[in-house]
């Protein structure tokens, strides 16, 4: 069995639709919200707790009540950074999570009893710090909460592009930064060694990158540089090695600038022979390739020396290639949630294309998926105009190793963080109702509504998989989210080993949390074993036989004194 199943844990469809459950960083917890009827003295109101679980049991090891009214709209684990300082403890040791709702409050947890609380007149208990951001009024809703530069820090960014707060869990102070332009991950940052705060801010008519550091108590402005050959800055990203950063343009101006951290400009890249600009950048895992995603179908990947294309992938709606690459979906008696890929014979191949026009906006042939394995060696994208194709490029040959044809549109895709040949892909279900219609492709006529579109696809496999995950009745109908979960077993800088169950073979198998809309259940993957129906075995066992007859070629013959060469690839390249 290539995939075996925990047991189903249950909870609200309300609960659900306001936070999934979301695994801790190393793995080890899984926190869900849960709710619960509080008895008042003139009425009966709904009340939200924290359950916190084993993430390889699924026993409930802690559960942290919320005040009633308290209503979380984010929850998340603390997730370490990158590169960490050789002096600081193991950051995947720490295990702190926030419940935050959108009214300006937010209560954090330290479950391993580490944070110093110091009670400055502020109601909360021992194990929690309660953060409330009064200062933007009633009229200004929370939009986004993250953590910051350290588990000491958080950051609570406001509607309207009006301020952010950085807060410290420590000595409970706060200090306001004005104008952000995002909230997301587009328009904040931190340097991946020293943990400096980076914003993206248009306070006037010209977009501005500001680094600050020190303790938050003395935060100042290391630099601050504007954008000036800008349109309107989409964002930006720190290189790994936190060397450069890179911001790009908006869509009417091919343009992406490369920065020292002190703010100067070292290198332009810009092609003003193309109509539309760039529509996402993404740094790989080493820092030495910059992927430049644009609207012409192309990511350009730059090196980081002249910051030019060293390689460029192309992507086109029509598939013509003499390598067997293509496997196209097909579900079995009309239910995806028993598909299986087939591999392509005949070639071109033509994917689900978008209906598109001139006054779509943004236009639909950008990216909007751009995912390096965490080692760098393959890429994920995914072309907006055939959005139920992936593509897994290989940077070592320059080409495509695989390209997946699905029955709907992908919704995310995800490698694994410890396992660079893993790749899980996640489906529309028909739930979801697609407005958008295809030129060679009926989507209604395709499917169940309670389609469970999980894919794996691995490196080392034929063919990809088609995960079935089990129903049980009405509880567990329809995948709505899953994301990998880290092993428990992690090897630091000094080479120690931290286990905390090494007598189970299922911690190292990898790992998935699969959410339906009210219940939750730990998928256990055995990668190393191929899933194999009657067709691949039959091609398996086809391969067998073709190896043993081109071995026998192999050998030395004379046949009418014409000695044959056969390479690794099976075919005679010479004749003598």
């Amino acid at each position: 069995m290539i995939m075996e199943y925990s047991e189903l844990v249950a909870a609200s469809r309300e609960c659900g639709k306001l936070c999934q459950p979301i695994a801790s960083y190393d793995g080890k917890f899984i926190a869900t919200v849960s709710k619960a009827t509080a008895l008042t003295a003139n009425a009966v109101s709904q009340q939200y707790k924290l359950v916190i679980r084993s993430s390889r049991s699924l026993m409930i090891k802690k559960q942290l009540q919320l005040p009633p009214g308290f209503i979380p709209k984010m929850v998340k684990w603390y997730k370490p950074a990158a590169i960490r300082l050789s002096d600081e403890p193991l950051d995947y040791e720490i295990h702190r999570i926030f419940a935050a709702n959108d009214e300006g409050e937010v209560r954090i947890w330290d479950l391993d009893g580490m944070l110093d609380v110091v009670s400055n007149g502020i109601d909360d208990l021992r194990s929690v710090v309660v953060v409330r951001q009064i200062n933007w009024g009633s009229n200004v809703p929370i939009k986004n909460v993250e953590w910051g530069r350290s588990p000491d820090e958080i950051v609570v960014f406001s509607d309207y592009q009006v301020s952010l707060a950085v807060w410290s869990l420590v000595g409970r102070e706060s200090v306001e930064i004005y104008h952000p332009k995002y909230f997301t991950a587009k328009g904040f940052s931190f340097q991946p060694d020293t943990r400096h705060l980076t914003i993206l801010s248009r306070p006037v008519s010209e977009d501005i990158i500001s680094v600050y550091g020190g303790p938050l108590s003395e935060l100042e402005t290391l630099s601050t540089f504007g954008l000036p050959d800008f349109y309107d800055a989409k964002g930006f990203q720190w290189s790994p090695d936190g060397k450069w950063i890179a911001a790009y343009d908006t869509i009417t101006n091919f343009q992406v600038g490369i920065y020292v951290p002190l703010g100067g400009l070292y290198r332009v890249f810009a092609m003003e022979d193309i109509g539309l600009g760039v529509c996402d950048i993404e740094w790989s895992p080493a820092g030495n390739l910059l992927a430049v995603a644009s609207y012409d179908g192309v990511i350009r990947c730059l090196n980081t020396w002249t910051f030019t294309p060293t390689v460029i992938l192309k992507h086109s709606t029509s598939i013509n290639t003499k390598e067997r690459i293509i496997f196209v979906e097909q579900p079995v008696n009309g239910k995806d949630f028993h598909s299986k890929y087939q591999r392509v014979q005949s070639y071109p191949v033509c994917p689900p294309k978008l209906r598109s026009s001139l006054t779509d906006a943004p236009p639909k042939t950008g990216f909007s998926m751009v995912e390096f394995n965490n080692d760098g060696t393959l890429l994920a994208t995914r072309f907006d105009l055939i959005p139920t194709t992936l593509w897994i490029w290989s940077l070592r040959t320059m080409a495509p190793v695989a390209v997946l044809v699905h029955v709907r549109k992908i919704k995310s895709v995800e490698w694994h963080p410890q396992k660079p040949h893993l790749l899980l892909i996640i489906c529309a279900n028909s739930q979801a109702k697609d407005d958008e219609t295809y030129d060679n492709y009926d989507l209604a006529d395709v499917g169940n509504e309670n389609d469970c579109c999980l894919y794996i696809w691995n490196a080392e496999w034929r063919n990809p998989y088609a995960l079935s995950v089990p129903r049980v009745g009405t509880t567990f109908t329809s995948v709505t989210d899953a994301k990998w979960i880290r092993s428990i077993v992690e090897v630091d800088d000094r080479g120690d080993d931290h286990t905390l169950d090494e007598d189970s073979e299922l911690d190292l198998r990898a790992k998935l949390l699969i959410c339906d809309r009210g219940s939750f259940t730990v998928g256990y993957l055995d990668d190393e074993q191929e899933p194999e129906d009657e067709d691949t075995k039959v091609q398996r066992l086809i391969d067998g036989v073709q190896q043993q007859e081109w071995a026998e070629l192999t050998t030395t013959s004379y046949i009418d004194d014409t000695f044959a060469i056969v390479d690794q690839r099976r075919r005679v390249i010479k004749a003598v």
